[in-house]
């Protein structure tokens, strides 16, 4: 709980009454949750001291809270307007669902919404950076909270939308927050080998993340897109499967692509056991981690599992196929998202006869 040390508790002697003594204990904070004062009289000395350490005790365990009629006086909360956007504004992502969790949830989304001012911003964007975020992931948490703030504001809430538009542009000026860059790493075989050597070695690793990872180059799918395939959306005949929520700039659910599958893609599909309705039942985020943990231990740098789908793009152009087959296989609907991920080094196909693909198949 932060205090406002320039509100010193003192203790007063008051005129007494009947003879008697009296002293009277105050205490005034402020909190992130709004201001607390308190106060008491007592007929000792002592007794007034030992309330007020006693007092200030609780407050630094948070068991004393500003009263309601205080709070009321500042407006809604952050994270209340947060709440509310998410109650009552349009429906958002899974992924952006657990962004607004977070901030909701964050210590510094707890104060009045009217009091929040650039100080405020930069604090939560340094917050959020302590946690080793990157600048772009950053800049994602940031967006959605001025947005929300901003979705408030034009609803009649006591939000200062300046504040929330010049915030921002600061963050961007100063570049605290970053947007993301297009990429252009791409794995080669002997870095792939050493990171699924050292999965190999490692007894403990119960998921089957060497699979996963031969299959997102194959394939040229995401991890999340991976671990969401049903063995029901599977057309073998085709050779082709629906991608449920595709990931979209604009359509947030409801994009259910059907994409090519090409060879080895395929074979690895059918490799699988059926044990359950999805061909891939495990946690996105616990592959990655580690695919990550394991890169980290052969002293691999700035290799992330997404860019199993640049290679994979990429090595469909180096083979030769065309625009519209690759479309069919990445799931892009439009040639300018395509050229994100395309980065052709020479023609032909370095996977070929690649021994990581038997040794998944097998």
């Amino acid at each position: 709980m932060a205090d406002d040390c320039s509100n010193e508790p003192f203790i007063s002697a008051r005129a007494p009454k009947d003879g008697l003594p009296r002293y009277c204990a105050q205490i005034r904070r402020k909190t992130e949750d709004g201001p607390i004062n308190v106060s008491k009289t007592f007929s000792s000395l002592a007794n007034a001291k030992k309330w007020r350490d006693d007092t200030l005790a609780r407050m630094q365990l948070g068991q004393i809270a500003p009263r309601q009629e205080e709070t009321s006086k500042l407006g809604p909360r952050v994270c209340d307007l947060i709440q509310k956007r998410m109650d009552k504004g349009r429906s958002v992502g899974k992924s952006a669902t657990q962004n607004l969790d977070f901030l909701i949830k964050h210590d510094r989304c707890k104060v009045s919404a009217s009091t929040i001012d650039l100080k405020w911003f930069q604090d939560i964007a340094e917050d959020l950076l302590k946690l080793e975020m990157l600048p772009q992931t950053a800049a994602t948490y940031m967006t959605m909270l001025s947005s929300s703030l901003k979705w408030a504001a034009e609803r009649d809430e006591d939000v200062p939308y300046g504040v929330i538009i010049r915030a921002m542009n600061v963050l961007w000026h100063d570049e605290i927050l970053a947007r993301s860059e297009a990429r252009d790493r791409r794995p080669t075989l002997d870095e792939l080998d050493k990171i699924f050597d050292a999965m190999l070695s490692n007894k403990r690793q119960k998921i089957p993340v060497i699979t996963i990872s031969v299959f997102a180059i194959f394939s040229c799918r995401r991890l999340s897109e991976i671990c969401r395939l049903r063995w029901s959306d599977l057309n073998v005949a085709d050779r082709k499967i629906l991608v449920r929520d595709m990931k979209h700039p604009r359509k947030k659910k409801g994009n259910d692509v059907w994409v090519k599958l090409p060879p080895q893609a395929m074979k690895i599909i059918l490799s699988m056991p059926k044990t359950s309705e999805f061909i891939f039942p495990y946690n996105p985020r616990s592959v990655g981690t580690a695919f990550r943990r394991h890169r980290q231990r052969v002293g691999i740098d700035d290799l992330r599992f997404h860019d199993l789908r640049h290679e994979g793009i990429s090595r469909l152009f180096e083979k030769g196929k065309r625009d519209h087959f690759v479309m069919q296989t990445s799931g892009h609907q439009s040639r300018d998202c395509l050229d994100r991920y395309v980065n052709i080094e020479k023609k032909g196909d370095k996977f070929k006869k690649w021994h990581w693909l038997d040794w998944v198949l097998e």
